[in-house]
């Protein structure tokens, strides 16, 4: 069978200012994967830097096994990227999004050709453009979920363009859309937080602890597109993946994550801890709420949900339906790859939640790739992903070694196993990351 993996990019990327390493490889991955399917061909068509297929340096694709054919498209259009799938006679095609800043809209493009390679006649695992465009936007989301009776933080949606109407039009001397939003915003519990109806992660996000600093915050004018305002919900903060495939779904356990000093998970702090599975979280309330929602949206393939838990009750904060930060500690969780579970996506099989292994993926300063090696050697060590920013002016910005520590039958003995690494490489671990890791672990 051939089997093509793409990935669609929106955004140019700076190879000069971009370095990228894993462990292991994506060539060991490719490899192992190319042995459980020995009939298969593998094909990759894609765009830099396309991270969870291929390694890179800078603007060269490095080696592949020989059964696996990477293409990198030069099309600017969805049309034509499928046109370049199409010419590899595919058997089977299957969606690889990923995200980009500022705008996380690549899965939203991914859709578009998967869409015309349906038209084609090609069998392909991705998600309806229509339900990637309510995913994109999330007033759109926001509204779904409270269509279907679910709870979701109350919210005022500020629409940019008419919140400034004024601005060119001197003679106009009351915006009534402005008072409208703050008439809402008056009745608003706070705190709240204030976030771009289609921004990517939590970048850009900002805590108001009154109606005053929020006016203010809106006000600054330092923003060009629409936001949110929503009530803060202070409780504890999950993450987790759904696959869903001809109408099945399957639901993985979910992970805690760490929060900052707003109560806001930080992309570049964060700590993913799990699978949790104990009864006081309700997961088979939650796994049913997910299951109604990949129905709702007619999901097919693989995508991550944002959730909070709140005395007692499950918030479904944003649904993105595409490979994301958590993709990673999934798939080494369960023993495999990211390729590995895309790749039996492709052959109509669904991963097992069972089979999810107590792992915690976390992030260390940047350092040398004998470094990596060498703590790559160490057993628990299932994974790591470092991204280095050369182009970077400031310190926080120039990236992070991205560590998955795994396969353990509960979690103390994971958490003993990390704090051996941290006495192990204490020059890397700092204080403050093992008493975050153990707040979380309090959580399980």
């Amino acid at each position: 069978m051939n089997i093509v993996f793409f990935a669609y990019s929106t955004v140019e990327f700076p190879a000069e200012d971009h370095e990228i390493k894993t462990l292991p490889s994506r060539k060991d991955e490719w490899q192992e994967l190319c042995s459980l399917f020995p009939d298969d061909n593998f094909f990759i068509v894609t765009q830099l830097p396309s991270p969870f297929l291929i390694d890179i340096e800078g603007n060269e694709v490095l080696e592949l096994p020989a059964k696996v054919k990477c293409m990198i498209s030069k099309s600017h259009n969805p049309h034509d990227f499928a046109q370049d799938i199409i010419s590899l006679n595919p058997d089977v095609a299957v969606q690889a999004s990923y995200w980009a800043a500022p705008i996380d809209w690549m899965c939203l493009n991914d859709s578009l050709v998967g869409g015309e390679l349906l038209k084609n006649g090609i069998k392909t695992v991705f998600h309806p453009v229509e339900s990637e465009l309510t995913c994109f936007d999330k007033w759109l989301t926001h509204n779904m979920l409270k269509d279907m009776g679910f709870l979701v933080p109350d919210a005022v949606y500020v629409h940019h363009e008419l919140y400034w109407a004024e601005r060119p039009k001197p003679y106009v001397t009351v915006n009534a859309y402005k008072e409208y939003v703050w008439n809402q915003m008056r009745n608003m519990k706070y705190p709240v937080v204030i976030k771009d109806t289609v921004g990517l992660s939590s970048y850009g996000m900002d805590v108001a602890v009154s109606f005053k600093e929020a006016v203010h915050y809106l006000n600054l004018g330092r923003t060009s597109s629409d936001r949110l305002v929503e009530t803060f919900v202070d409780g504890t903060v999950f993450g987790t993946e759904i696959y869903s495939l001809g109408g099945k779904t399957v639901v993985m356990p979910p992970f805690l994550l760490s929060v900052n000093k707003y109560g806001l998970t930080s992309p570049r702090r964060s700590i993913k801890l799990g699978p949790v599975t104990d009864p006081k979280y309700n997961i088979g309330e939650l796994n049913a709420m997910l299951v109604q929602v990949a129905n709702k949206l007619n999901l097919n393939g693989v995508a991550q949900v944002d959730l909070i838990f709140k005395e007692g009750k499950w918030y479904v904060i944003e649904i993105n339906p595409r490979l994301s930060g958590m993709s990673e500690s999934y798939a080494y969780a369960t023993g495999h790859s990211v390729i590995h579970n895309l790749a039996m996506l492709s052959h109509g099989i669904l991963p097992e939640p069972e089979d999810c292994t107590c792992t915690c993926s976390f992030k260390l300063p940047l350092m040398d790739y004998a470094t990596m090696e060498k703590i790559k050697a160490e057993k628990s060590v299932l994974y790591m992903y470092q991204i280095k920013n050369n182009a970077a002016r400031q310190e926080r910005e120039r990236g992070y070694c991205e560590l998955v520590v795994g396969g353990f039958e509960n979690h103390k003995d994971l958490l003993d196993e990390i704090k051996s690494l941290s006495q192990k490489y204490n020059n890397l671990f700092e204080p403050l990351l093992m008493e975050e890791i153990e707040k979380v672990r309090a959580l399980v």
